[in-house]
Protein backbone atom coordinates (compact mmCIF):
# COMPACT_ATOMS: atom_id res chain seq x y z
CA UNK A 1 0.00 0.00 0.00
CA UNK A 2 1.22 3.43 -0.65
CA UNK A 3 -1.27 5.56 1.04
CA UNK A 4 -2.24 7.30 -2.32
CA UNK A 5 -5.08 9.45 -2.20
CA UNK A 6 -6.57 11.47 -5.37
CA UNK A 7 -5.53 15.11 -5.62
CA UNK A 8 -8.37 16.65 -3.88
CA UNK A 9 -8.14 14.66 -1.08
CA UNK A 10 -4.47 15.11 -1.22
CA UNK A 11 -4.95 19.26 -1.21
CA UNK A 12 -4.31 20.53 2.36
CA UNK A 13 -1.52 18.00 2.26
CA UNK A 14 0.13 19.50 -0.83
CA UNK A 15 -0.56 23.03 0.31
CA UNK A 16 1.39 22.30 3.91
CA UNK A 17 4.00 20.67 2.32
CA UNK A 18 4.66 23.16 -0.24
CA UNK A 19 4.28 25.92 2.31
CA UNK A 20 6.79 24.10 4.25
CA UNK A 21 9.13 23.27 2.11
CA UNK A 22 9.39 26.82 0.99
CA UNK A 23 10.00 28.72 4.20
CA UNK A 24 12.72 25.89 5.01
CA UNK A 25 14.34 27.04 2.14
CA UNK A 26 14.74 30.45 3.67
CA UNK A 27 14.11 32.79 0.57
CA UNK A 28 17.28 31.24 -1.03
CA UNK A 29 17.80 31.61 -4.80
CA UNK A 30 17.55 27.49 -5.64
CA UNK A 31 14.19 27.63 -4.51
CA UNK A 32 13.39 29.08 -8.16
CA UNK A 33 16.44 27.35 -9.87
CA UNK A 34 15.42 23.96 -8.32
CA UNK A 35 11.46 24.12 -9.64
CA UNK A 36 13.41 24.80 -13.15
CA UNK A 37 15.26 21.68 -13.11
CA UNK A 38 11.85 19.53 -11.73
CA UNK A 39 9.99 20.93 -14.47
CA UNK A 40 12.38 19.84 -17.10
CA UNK A 41 12.33 16.32 -15.41
CA UNK A 42 15.98 16.63 -13.42
CA UNK A 43 14.91 14.23 -10.72
CA UNK A 44 14.56 10.79 -10.75
CA UNK A 45 12.58 8.34 -8.59
CA UNK A 46 12.27 9.56 -5.03
CA UNK A 47 12.86 6.76 -2.07
CA UNK A 48 11.57 7.22 0.97
CA UNK A 49 13.28 5.92 4.23
CA UNK A 50 12.51 6.74 7.78
CA UNK A 51 13.79 10.37 8.68
CA UNK A 52 14.19 11.35 4.51
CA UNK A 53 13.27 11.54 0.85
CA UNK A 54 16.52 11.03 -1.31
CA UNK A 55 16.39 11.36 -5.19
CA UNK A 56 19.38 11.59 -7.90
CA UNK A 57 19.52 14.96 -9.79
CA UNK A 58 20.88 15.43 -12.81
CA UNK A 59 21.99 19.49 -13.70
CA UNK A 60 24.35 20.25 -16.36
CA UNK A 61 25.48 17.06 -17.53
CA UNK A 62 26.69 15.69 -13.25
CA UNK A 63 24.30 13.66 -11.09
CA UNK A 64 24.04 14.62 -7.77
CA UNK A 65 22.13 12.47 -4.42
CA UNK A 66 19.77 15.15 -3.11
CA UNK A 67 18.14 14.46 0.87
CA UNK A 68 15.79 16.21 2.74
CA UNK A 69 15.80 14.96 6.20
CA UNK A 70 13.02 14.62 8.30
CA UNK A 71 12.48 14.04 11.58
CA UNK A 72 10.29 10.77 12.79
CA UNK A 73 7.27 11.07 14.51
CA UNK A 74 7.60 9.03 17.65
CA UNK A 75 5.26 5.88 18.83
CA UNK A 76 3.02 8.38 21.36
CA UNK A 77 3.14 10.50 18.79
CA UNK A 78 1.31 8.26 16.41
CA UNK A 79 -0.74 6.24 18.90
CA UNK A 80 -2.46 10.22 19.43
CA UNK A 81 -2.55 10.34 15.83
CA UNK A 82 -4.16 6.64 15.00
CA UNK A 83 -6.89 7.42 18.11
CA UNK A 84 -7.83 10.96 16.50
CA UNK A 85 -8.57 9.47 13.00
CA UNK A 86 -10.18 6.28 14.67
CA UNK A 87 -13.06 8.80 15.95
CA UNK A 88 -13.10 10.17 12.04
CA UNK A 89 -16.00 7.80 9.46
CA UNK A 90 -14.16 9.65 6.72
CA UNK A 91 -10.43 9.33 7.92
CA UNK A 92 -11.32 5.53 8.67
CA UNK A 93 -12.51 4.93 5.20
CA UNK A 94 -9.76 6.56 3.17
CA UNK A 95 -7.10 4.83 5.63
CA UNK A 96 -8.96 1.23 5.03
CA UNK A 97 -9.20 1.80 1.62
CA UNK A 98 -5.30 3.04 1.62
CA UNK A 99 -5.75 6.37 0.97
CA UNK A 100 -4.09 8.77 3.28
CA UNK A 101 -6.81 10.95 4.00
CA UNK A 102 -7.25 14.84 3.87
CA UNK A 103 -7.75 15.23 8.12
CA UNK A 104 -3.58 13.86 8.29
CA UNK A 105 -2.37 17.12 7.26
CA UNK A 106 -3.78 19.36 9.68
CA UNK A 107 -2.53 18.90 13.12
CA UNK A 108 -6.20 20.21 14.49
CA UNK A 109 -7.85 17.28 13.23
CA UNK A 110 -4.81 14.77 14.04
CA UNK A 111 -4.59 15.33 17.58
CA UNK A 112 -1.85 18.07 17.69
CA UNK A 113 0.22 15.62 15.40
CA UNK A 114 1.57 16.55 12.02
CA UNK A 115 2.86 14.73 9.23
CA UNK A 116 3.94 17.76 7.24
CA UNK A 117 7.27 19.07 9.35
CA UNK A 118 7.60 22.35 10.66
CA UNK A 119 10.24 24.41 8.55
CA UNK A 120 12.56 24.65 10.80
CA UNK A 121 12.70 20.28 10.84
CA UNK A 122 12.88 19.89 7.27
CA UNK A 123 17.04 19.92 6.71
CA UNK A 124 19.00 19.84 3.21
CA UNK A 125 21.77 17.19 1.97
CA UNK A 126 23.71 16.81 -1.13
CA UNK A 127 26.41 15.69 -2.81
CA UNK A 128 27.14 19.07 -4.47
CA UNK A 129 29.37 21.31 -2.58
CA UNK A 130 26.22 23.57 -1.25
CA UNK A 131 24.59 20.32 0.23
CA UNK A 132 28.00 19.38 1.80
CA UNK A 133 27.41 22.42 3.83
CA UNK A 134 24.20 21.65 4.72
CA UNK A 135 22.61 24.61 3.22
CA UNK A 136 19.46 24.51 0.38
CA UNK A 137 21.26 23.91 -2.94
CA UNK A 138 19.34 23.54 -6.83
CA UNK A 139 19.63 19.81 -6.43
CA UNK A 140 17.80 19.56 -3.11
CA UNK A 141 15.45 22.11 -3.89
CA UNK A 142 14.36 20.91 -7.23
CA UNK A 143 13.65 17.28 -5.01
CA UNK A 144 11.47 19.24 -2.67
CA UNK A 145 9.44 20.86 -5.44
CA UNK A 146 9.13 16.90 -7.06
CA UNK A 147 7.86 15.91 -3.52
CA UNK A 148 5.05 18.10 -3.80
CA UNK A 149 3.72 16.74 -6.74
CA UNK A 150 4.55 13.35 -5.86
CA UNK A 151 2.56 14.20 -2.54
CA UNK A 152 -0.67 15.12 -4.60
CA UNK A 153 -0.35 11.00 -6.46
CA UNK A 154 1.19 8.89 -3.97
CA UNK A 155 1.14 10.60 0.14
CA UNK A 156 2.21 7.91 1.49
CA UNK A 157 6.16 8.83 0.58
CA UNK A 158 5.97 11.48 3.51
CA UNK A 159 4.37 9.12 5.94
CA UNK A 160 7.33 6.49 5.12
CA UNK A 161 9.92 9.53 6.20
CA UNK A 162 8.14 9.95 9.12
CA UNK A 163 8.58 6.59 10.12
CA UNK A 164 5.52 4.78 9.11
CA UNK A 165 3.55 3.03 6.12
CA UNK A 166 0.01 3.99 5.34
CA UNK A 167 -0.90 0.09 5.97
CA UNK A 168 0.89 0.12 9.36
CA UNK A 169 -1.38 3.12 10.22
CA UNK A 170 -4.54 1.88 9.27
CA UNK A 171 -3.60 -1.38 11.48
CA UNK A 172 -3.51 1.06 14.07
CA UNK A 173 -6.77 2.39 13.59
CA UNK A 174 -8.14 -0.80 12.75
CA UNK A 175 -7.29 -2.35 15.91
CA UNK A 176 -8.61 0.75 17.98
CA UNK A 177 -11.82 -0.08 15.93
CA UNK A 178 -11.91 -4.05 16.68
CA UNK A 179 -14.89 -4.00 18.77
CA UNK A 180 -16.68 -0.96 18.02
CA UNK A 181 -19.62 -0.28 15.05
CA UNK A 182 -18.08 1.57 12.34
CA UNK A 183 -20.80 4.75 12.73
CA UNK A 184 -22.50 5.90 9.77
CA UNK A 185 -20.66 5.64 6.43
CA UNK A 186 -18.61 9.05 6.02
CA UNK A 187 -19.95 11.60 3.18
CA UNK A 188 -18.52 14.43 0.96
CA UNK A 189 -20.11 17.60 2.12
CA UNK A 190 -22.83 17.07 -0.75
CA UNK A 191 -24.06 13.70 0.99
CA UNK A 192 -22.59 11.67 -1.60
CA UNK A 193 -20.90 8.48 -0.30
CA UNK A 194 -18.34 7.25 -2.32
CA UNK A 195 -18.17 3.52 -3.68
CA UNK A 196 -14.27 2.72 -1.91
CA UNK A 197 -15.40 4.24 1.33
CA UNK A 198 -18.37 1.99 1.19
CA UNK A 199 -16.41 -1.08 0.44
CA UNK A 200 -14.06 -0.37 2.36
CA UNK A 201 -16.21 -0.25 5.77
CA UNK A 202 -17.89 -3.56 4.35
CA UNK A 203 -14.51 -5.27 3.82
CA UNK A 204 -13.12 -4.88 7.57
CA UNK A 205 -16.27 -5.89 9.27
CA UNK A 206 -16.34 -9.16 10.75
CA UNK A 207 -16.64 -12.13 8.16
CA UNK A 208 -19.93 -13.43 7.35
CA UNK A 209 -21.02 -16.62 5.37
CA UNK A 210 -21.55 -15.72 1.58
CA UNK A 211 -25.54 -15.83 0.66
CA UNK A 212 -26.26 -19.04 -1.24
CA UNK A 213 -26.99 -17.86 -4.81
CA UNK A 214 -25.98 -18.94 -8.45
CA UNK A 215 -24.29 -16.38 -10.28
CA UNK A 216 -23.59 -17.81 -13.74
CA UNK A 217 -27.49 -18.05 -15.59
CA UNK A 218 -27.76 -14.16 -14.41
CA UNK A 219 -28.11 -12.39 -18.06
CA UNK A 220 -25.86 -9.16 -18.53
CA UNK A 221 -28.33 -6.33 -18.35
CA UNK A 222 -25.61 -4.20 -20.52
CA UNK A 223 -26.03 -6.59 -23.67
CA UNK A 224 -29.00 -4.40 -25.22
CA UNK A 225 -28.34 -1.10 -24.36
CA UNK A 226 -27.92 1.80 -26.15
CA UNK A 227 -25.55 4.83 -26.24
CA UNK A 228 -27.38 7.51 -23.88
CA UNK A 229 -27.50 11.26 -24.76
CA UNK A 230 -24.61 13.19 -24.58
CA UNK A 231 -22.71 13.91 -21.97
CA UNK A 232 -23.41 10.51 -20.99
CA UNK A 233 -21.09 7.51 -21.05
CA UNK A 234 -21.40 5.25 -24.30
CA UNK A 235 -22.90 1.78 -23.60
CA UNK A 236 -19.19 0.51 -23.92
CA UNK A 237 -18.26 2.08 -21.11
CA UNK A 238 -21.41 1.43 -19.11
CA UNK A 239 -20.76 -1.78 -20.41
CA UNK A 240 -17.20 -2.36 -19.23
CA UNK A 241 -17.82 -0.75 -15.79
CA UNK A 242 -20.75 -2.97 -15.27
CA UNK A 243 -18.70 -6.09 -15.63
CA UNK A 244 -15.99 -4.79 -13.76
CA UNK A 245 -18.13 -4.29 -10.89
CA UNK A 246 -19.86 -7.95 -11.51
CA UNK A 247 -16.37 -9.11 -11.27
CA UNK A 248 -15.71 -7.67 -7.78
CA UNK A 249 -18.80 -8.47 -6.20
CA UNK A 250 -18.35 -11.94 -7.53
CA UNK A 251 -14.72 -12.01 -5.88
CA UNK A 252 -16.39 -10.82 -2.77
CA UNK A 253 -18.78 -12.91 -2.65
CA UNK A 254 -16.73 -16.43 -3.39
CA UNK A 255 -13.22 -15.77 -2.08
CA UNK A 256 -11.57 -13.52 0.48
CA UNK A 257 -10.82 -10.42 -1.20
CA UNK A 258 -7.02 -8.61 -1.54
CA UNK A 259 -6.71 -5.50 -0.11
CA UNK A 260 -8.41 -2.89 -1.54
CA UNK A 261 -6.75 -0.65 -4.13
CA UNK A 262 -5.79 2.93 -3.29
CA UNK A 263 -6.45 5.43 -6.53
CA UNK A 264 -3.33 4.67 -8.22
CA UNK A 265 -3.34 0.69 -7.97
CA UNK A 266 -6.99 0.18 -9.37
CA UNK A 267 -5.54 3.05 -12.11
CA UNK A 268 -3.11 0.70 -13.02
CA UNK A 269 -5.94 -2.17 -12.63
CA UNK A 270 -8.21 -0.60 -15.45
CA UNK A 271 -4.70 0.01 -17.39
CA UNK A 272 -3.75 -3.76 -17.48
CA UNK A 273 -7.07 -5.06 -19.11
CA UNK A 274 -7.37 -5.96 -22.11
CA UNK A 275 -8.85 -2.42 -23.28
CA UNK A 276 -7.23 -0.42 -21.15
CA UNK A 277 -3.88 0.49 -22.49
CA UNK A 278 -6.49 3.19 -25.01
CA UNK A 279 -6.98 5.07 -21.75
CA UNK A 280 -3.24 5.20 -21.34
CA UNK A 281 -2.64 9.05 -22.41
CA UNK A 282 -5.62 9.79 -20.32
CA UNK A 283 -4.32 7.82 -17.04
CA UNK A 284 -0.86 9.85 -17.72
CA UNK A 285 -2.37 13.17 -17.36
CA UNK A 286 -4.24 12.19 -14.05
CA UNK A 287 -1.64 10.42 -12.29
CA UNK A 288 1.31 13.32 -12.99
CA UNK A 289 3.29 9.67 -14.03
CA UNK A 290 4.74 8.80 -17.88
CA UNK A 291 3.51 6.67 -19.68
CA UNK A 292 6.77 4.80 -19.80
CA UNK A 293 6.27 4.61 -15.93
CA UNK A 294 2.76 3.19 -16.17
CA UNK A 295 3.36 0.64 -18.75
CA UNK A 296 5.92 -0.91 -16.24
CA UNK A 297 3.42 -0.58 -13.60
CA UNK A 298 1.09 -2.49 -16.01
CA UNK A 299 3.54 -4.93 -16.35
CA UNK A 300 4.13 -4.78 -12.33
CA UNK A 301 0.12 -5.26 -11.58
CA UNK A 302 -0.12 -8.74 -13.69
CA UNK A 303 2.88 -10.26 -11.58
CA UNK A 304 1.96 -8.80 -8.31
CA UNK A 305 -1.45 -7.35 -8.05
CA UNK A 306 -1.50 -3.42 -6.49
CA UNK A 307 1.77 -4.44 -4.47
CA UNK A 308 3.93 -5.60 -7.62
CA UNK A 309 2.59 -1.70 -9.76
CA UNK A 310 3.42 0.17 -6.07
CA UNK A 311 6.82 -2.21 -6.00
CA UNK A 312 7.31 -0.89 -9.82
CA UNK A 313 7.48 2.67 -8.64
CA UNK A 314 9.02 2.31 -5.66
CA UNK A 315 10.11 -0.46 -2.89
CA UNK A 316 8.15 -0.51 0.15
CA UNK A 317 9.75 1.58 3.56
CA UNK A 318 11.03 -1.55 5.48
CA UNK A 319 13.48 -1.83 8.31
CA UNK A 320 16.94 -1.35 7.34
CA UNK A 321 17.46 -4.61 9.63
CA UNK A 322 14.73 -6.55 7.61
CA UNK A 323 16.81 -5.50 4.45
CA UNK A 324 20.35 -6.73 5.68
CA UNK A 325 18.74 -9.74 7.07
CA UNK A 326 17.32 -10.37 3.76
CA UNK A 327 20.84 -9.68 1.75
CA UNK A 328 22.37 -12.27 4.35
CA UNK A 329 19.88 -15.15 3.51
CA UNK A 330 21.04 -14.39 -0.12
CA UNK A 331 24.50 -14.48 0.53
CA UNK A 332 24.28 -17.77 2.49
CA UNK A 333 21.91 -19.29 -0.46
CA UNK A 334 22.70 -20.60 -3.71
CA UNK A 335 20.81 -17.47 -5.47
CA UNK A 336 23.69 -15.73 -6.11
CA UNK A 337 26.46 -17.67 -7.69
CA UNK A 338 29.49 -14.50 -8.50
CA UNK A 339 27.67 -10.78 -8.11
CA UNK A 340 27.97 -8.75 -5.51
CA UNK A 341 24.94 -8.03 -3.59
CA UNK A 342 24.23 -4.45 -2.50
CA UNK A 343 21.47 -2.13 -0.79
CA UNK A 344 20.45 1.14 -1.87
CA UNK A 345 16.67 3.15 -1.98
CA UNK A 346 14.83 0.17 -0.20
CA UNK A 347 15.62 -2.57 -2.91
CA UNK A 348 18.72 -5.77 -2.66
CA UNK A 349 20.17 -5.52 -6.14
CA UNK A 350 22.70 -7.90 -8.12
CA UNK A 351 24.50 -5.51 -10.98
CA UNK A 352 26.55 -8.16 -12.49
CA UNK A 353 23.44 -9.96 -12.60
CA UNK A 354 21.32 -7.26 -13.72
CA UNK A 355 19.01 -8.51 -11.27
CA UNK A 356 16.99 -6.89 -7.84
CA UNK A 357 14.31 -7.66 -5.71
CA UNK A 358 11.99 -4.60 -3.85
CA UNK A 359 10.17 -5.24 -0.71
CA UNK A 360 6.48 -4.63 -1.42
CA UNK A 361 3.31 -3.60 0.44
CA UNK A 362 2.23 -7.07 0.72
CA UNK A 363 4.69 -8.25 2.42
CA UNK A 364 6.19 -10.10 -0.38
CA UNK A 365 9.90 -9.83 -2.17
CA UNK A 366 9.44 -8.69 -5.90
CA UNK A 367 11.67 -9.67 -8.74
CA UNK A 368 13.02 -7.08 -11.41
CA UNK A 369 15.64 -7.20 -14.27
CA UNK A 370 17.93 -4.41 -15.69
CA UNK A 371 16.29 -2.71 -18.69
CA UNK A 372 18.25 -0.48 -19.91
CA UNK A 373 20.54 1.91 -18.31
CA UNK A 374 19.15 2.28 -15.15
CA UNK A 375 15.10 1.35 -15.87
CA UNK A 376 14.27 -1.79 -13.79
CA UNK A 377 11.18 -3.63 -15.29
CA UNK A 378 9.16 -6.28 -13.41
CA UNK A 379 9.48 -9.92 -13.31
CA UNK A 380 6.97 -12.65 -12.39
CA UNK A 381 7.74 -14.74 -8.84
CA UNK A 382 7.00 -12.49 -5.92
CA UNK A 383 7.69 -14.49 -2.62
CA UNK A 384 7.56 -13.98 1.13
CA UNK A 385 10.85 -15.92 0.50
CA UNK A 386 13.99 -13.00 -0.80
CA UNK A 387 15.85 -15.88 -1.92
CA UNK A 388 13.26 -17.64 -4.17
CA UNK A 389 12.28 -14.22 -5.68
CA UNK A 390 15.96 -13.60 -6.46
CA UNK A 391 15.76 -16.96 -8.20
CA UNK A 392 13.09 -15.79 -9.69
CA UNK A 393 14.36 -12.80 -11.10
CA UNK A 394 17.48 -14.64 -12.80
CA UNK A 395 15.10 -16.84 -14.19
CA UNK A 396 13.35 -13.92 -15.97
CA UNK A 397 16.91 -12.63 -16.38
CA UNK A 398 18.36 -15.73 -18.06
CA UNK A 399 15.34 -15.40 -20.40
CA UNK A 400 15.61 -11.82 -21.90
CA UNK A 401 18.69 -10.56 -23.16
CA UNK A 402 19.43 -6.79 -21.75
CA UNK A 403 18.20 -4.30 -24.25
CA UNK A 404 20.77 -1.33 -25.38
Amino acid sequence: MTGSGNTRNMAPLVAAWKQAFHLATNGSGSYGKGLNLHRNGAVAQIHAQPGRLAAAVTAKRATHQAVLLLPELTDNQWDTLADRLAGNPQAVADLLAHRVPAAIADPGHAGGVAIVPDAEEITFSCSCPTGHAGRACDHSAALGHAVTDRLAVTASILLGARGMSARSLAALVRDLMADTDPGTLPADADGTVRADQLYSLAAHRPPHSPPDIDLDPIVPVTTTLHDPPIPGPRAQDLAWMTQDAANRARALLTAIPDPPHDDLADTVRILASPHGVDRLPTAADATGLTETTLRAMMIGYRHGGPAGAHATLAAATIPPSTLEQAAEALRASRAVTLGIIDIADGAITDSTAGVQIRPGLDGRWHPFTLWRADEWRPAPGACDDPAEAFRAARRARAARPLSR
